[in-house]
């Protein structure tokens, strides 16, 4: 192969090794007829490339130096269809294009992650896994309001299998993990166990069902789940579990002169946490500004975290920064003042059981039992 075409594959075709193609003709509007190829026939991808006017792929039967027009195919991922829904997936788009679009207009992968490439990749887990999912959203610091210029989505969903899945005497696998890209990370949860762990206050649950990016909703299932989640929150937990958090990174990034500017804020937003459930016991916002705005007193800190923020919202992820001498002690205090109060944190906390949760799971299942009827949600 000639370096003039080894160019045009690194510039403009994406290597990939999960897609298959159905031929349903050998005729195309651009490029001709293709006799070689047989109608019907499913051949292997090896390169994709999205392009303005024309998608094409390259097939291992024919080589790299033989290109087709991708609408002449059904192009498949993992045996599901991806129907038309490829020309809206960044990880196909060719190279060259990709860039100049990041280049020209920030903000044009965000926008185009959330719109196209995260509903499609919803839509495809659940022809995958057979499930229905009823809830998704972001979840890390894009949810928060600090991420980075390459921070990664990380989505969170939760979503019911049909009614003969919870009746199996082995224990089924309830966790759904997929990563795209290195830039898309996706993680679900069966409902019976979010159910479960919303029952034992779990952190996580808790804070997906306040994201404040939602990209999948049943209305059914959130007006329910909302107004029973409150209930849950177990102050003592979640004292302990952003003490732990903060603790955590402070042992493994802060003790070394320069560090990820995350790291700092994500130390400091477990602080900031543990301020709010002491004054509030309740749940702390998610966005980070909200939380800030509650719990820092002092105007000058407050100042000094915002340019820490717009600091990390205008570099990359892993970057290194020293942060304000000022802050690091702010901080450094309340480290303290936790870690001292946390044994003795105790307020009163009242039982509940779980008859509510019980109700959900059962009403969810069941009415969503037909997934094939591809409704948002059968309540009239």
């Amino acid at each position: 192969m000639n370096n003039m075409r080894e160019k045009l594959l690194k510039d403009y075709y994406n290597e990939v090794n999960s897609l298959t193609a159905v031929c349903r003709s050998n005729i195309s509007w651009l490029k001709g007829e293709y006799p070689e190829l047989e109608i019907g026939k499913t051949y292997h991808v090896t390169h994709i490339s999205v392009q303005k006017s024309a998608s094409y792929i390259l097939l291992s039967e024919f080589g790299l130096e033989k290109e087709y027009l991708a609408g002449c195919f059904e192009i498949f991922e993992n045996g599901v269809s991806l129907d038309k829904a490829y020309i809206h997936d960044l990880r196909f788009w060719a190279p060259k294009h990709r860039w100049i679009c990041e280049e020209r207009n920030p903000l044009f992968v965000e926008g185009h992650t959330a719109r196209y490439e995260i509903p499609e990749h919803l839509r495809k887990l659940e022809q995958e896994n057979n499930i229905k999912i009823l809830f998704a959203v972001e979840s890390g610091s894009r949810a928060w309001g600090f991420e980075s210029k390459n921070s990664d989505w990380d989505v969170r969903f939760i979503y019911i299998h049909k009614p003969e899945w919870y009746f199996r005497v082995e224990e089924q696998r309830d966790t759904i993990e997929y990563v795209y890209n290195d830039r898309l990370d996706m993680v679900g949860w069966d409902l019976r166990k979010a159910l479960s762990l919303l029952y034992k206050s779990n952190p996580s649950v808790l804070e997906w069902l306040n994201s404040p990016i939602v990209y999948r909703q049943d209305e059914y299932f959130a007006k329910r789940i909302n107004s029973v989640a409150d209930n849950y929150f177990n102050p003592i937990k979640l004292m302990y579990h952003y003490n732990h958090i903060y603790n955590k990174h402070n042992e493994r990034y802060l003790q070394q002169e320069g560090y990820p500017m995350k790291r700092f804020l994500y130390y400091l937003r477990g602080i900031l946490a543990c301020k709010w459930i002491e004054q509030k016991m309740s749940l702390p916002p998610i966005p980070f500004k909200e939380l800030m705005d509650a719990t820092v007193e002092d105007e000058a800190i407050k100042s000094k975290i915002e340019e820490l923020i717009l600091i990390k919202k205008g570099e990359k992820e892993c970057d290194i920064t020293v942060v304000d001498d000022a802050l690091v002690e702010y901080a450094r205090h309340w480290d303290e003042y936790f870690n001292k109060k946390i044994d003795s944190f105790r307020p009163e906390v009242s039982s509940i059981t779980t008859e509510a949760l019980d109700s959900i799971l059962f009403d969810m299942v069941m009415l969503h039992y037909d997934f094939e009827k591809d409704s948002p949600s059968l309540i009239p």
